[in-house]
């Protein structure tokens, strides 16, 4: 039964893992995103299904768990991108707390958030690699992992990481998979943009994004057709939380 304040009819779910679950299971083969491809030689756009995402989603979570990052803190920071996107859910869905960060910081910013946050782990665009580096050498910061988006011989890569989940899922590692979601608790920590001030740390549950995503489903209708046109920062809210509502609605998503 429709409530009076609802447009459409829209199913609830209680966290971003259930509703993630129930987009790859019904969804399984459909594009999730498609992604310009920055090399040349190689095909001008890369699609992913939703499917091939949902095994990438495992498969990260796994292997950062494998790490001792369970109940971590794990920042993000890059450009929009479908690894800051597939490392969002490989953290919040099981492994720990997700902190994302401006990708337009300056260093003594990123720096200072990551001390601030008390976070355990990064994971990063290749853009920032020097700044990482220096943050690294500093040892200012409680971050053990230092994560690459692309291979780096450095550090630790995001591709080694899914290859070597991958390999934990064949062998039965199922830690991530059943891990417990604790839908109220502190899951996310965001920080203002610090107008008047010094930024402000927010916290989130999962809870708080997915009443989000289901009032959003109440008053607008998607068509599993439409195509969302990424452009929007993921680690503001308003962004992040427009991209779930439709991958949840089995849109593709653009990301160029």
């Amino acid at each position: 039964m429709k409530s009076k304040n609802m447009l459409y009819q829209a199913e609830e779910f209680k966290d971003l893992r259930e509703i993630m679950q129930n987009a790859i299971k019904k969804y399984a083969d459909h594009k999730a995103f498609i992604i310009k491809n920055k090399q040349e030689e190689k095909e001008k756009y890369k699609v992913v299904t939703y499917e091939q995402f949902g095994i990438e989603i495992n498969a990260l979570g796994s292997s950062l768990m494998k790490r001792g990052l369970k109940n971590k803190r794990i920042a993000i920071i890059s450009p929009n991108r479908y690894e800051w996107v597939l490392s969002y859910f490989a953290i919040i869905n099981g492994t720990g707390i997700v902190i994302p960060l401006d990708k337009g910081l300056p260093e003594n910013e990123i720096l200072s958030l990551l001390q601030r946050s008390n976070a355990d782990a990064i994971i990063f665009d290749e853009k920032y690699a020097s700044i990482m580096k220096q943050i690294q050498e500093k040892k200012e910061t409680k971050i053990k992992h230092f994560i690459c988006m692309e291979e780096q011989k450095e550090f630790q890569s995001l591709p080694t990481l899914i290859k070597e989940g991958k390999e934990l899922l064949q062998q039965g590692y199922e830690d991530f998979i059943k891990a417990d979601i604790h839908e109220e608790e502190m899951q996310v920590i965001l920080f203002t943009s610090g107008t008047t001030s010094t930024s402000k740390a927010v916290m989130l549950s999962h809870k708080n994004i997915a009443s989000n995503i289901y009032a959003l489903s109440m008053a607008e209708k998607v068509y599993d057709t439409d195509v969302n046109l990424a452009f929007l920062p993921f680690h503001h809210t308003f962004g992040s939380t427009g991209l779930f509502f439709f991958l949840s609605k089995r849109c593709n998503q653009c990301i160029l």
